[in-house]
């Protein structure tokens, strides 16, 4: 549950200043929704990237 909110807090922020930034709805949804992901599936990639390192 931590790692979801942390990815939900740390998207939001990223959408937030890609707003600030250019305020075409695509790009600022995209980029919270990229990082978010980053962070919840982030754990897993490192497990998977240990697998193929061995």
């Amino acid at each position: 549950m931590a790692r979801f909110l942390l990815g939900a807090g740390l998207g939001g922020v990223a959408g937030g200043i890609t707003y600030g930034i250019t305020q075409t709805p695509p790009w600022w949804w995209l980029v919270g929704l990229v990082v978010a992901a980053l962070v919840w599936l982030g754990k897993y990639a490192a497990d998977l990237a240990d697998v193929f390192t061995d």
